[in-house]
């Protein structure tokens, strides 16, 4: 009996201890800023238009940000298309049920010209339009980390004389 009572507690503290350990493993600064480019990436691979030009060399750009009152760093990043698809609306619908399936809430606007709005999954904020030009804009989640850390990766504009 003696050993059933020994074997129960072993079983009750791992049960506790587990139900406190964290349940979310939480991205690094390096994770959040692929996740960032991997979802713009695909995002342009639905949206119907081609040869796009990404922002910043293709550089997410670090922004600061807080999670659970701690410092935290965030990713954004966008671009937009030479090249417009034949049919806005249908493209709009594409990259709405590619966000859907990715886990973000997505919403189509038509008027006046069709665009998509959307957050939660792995973005903080999403968009993408159809006019004047196609564009889309990325921010990512806020993980923690120091937004300075990662403003060496961004290139610098040559200064206007």
């Amino acid at each position: 009996m003696k050993r059933r009572s020994l074997a129960a507690v072993a079983v009750l503290i791992t049960l506790v201890l587990t139900s406190c350990s964290p349940k979310e493993n939480v991205m690094t600064p390096e994770q959040a800023r692929a996740q960032t480019l991997e979802i713009l990436q695909a995002t342009i691979a639905v949206s119907g238009a081609s040869d796009w030009v990404l922002d910043r060399d293709d550089v997410p750009l670090p922004q600061q940000c807080e999670i659970d009152g701690k410092e935290g760093v965030a990713f954004n990043h966008g671009g937009y298309a030479v090249t417009e698809g034949a049919d806005p609306a249908a493209d709009a619908q594409r990259v709405a049920d590619y966000w859907a399936s990715v886990g973000i809430d997505a919403r189509v606007v038509s008027d006046p010209v069709p665009r998509v709005f959307g957050g939660g999954g792995p973005v903080d904020a999403i968009s993408f339009s159809t006019s004047p030009g196609y564009t889309i804009s990325v921010g990512g989640t806020c993980v923690p980390g120091n937004a300075f850390d990662y403003y060496d990766d961004t290139p610098t504009p040559a200064p206007s004389s």
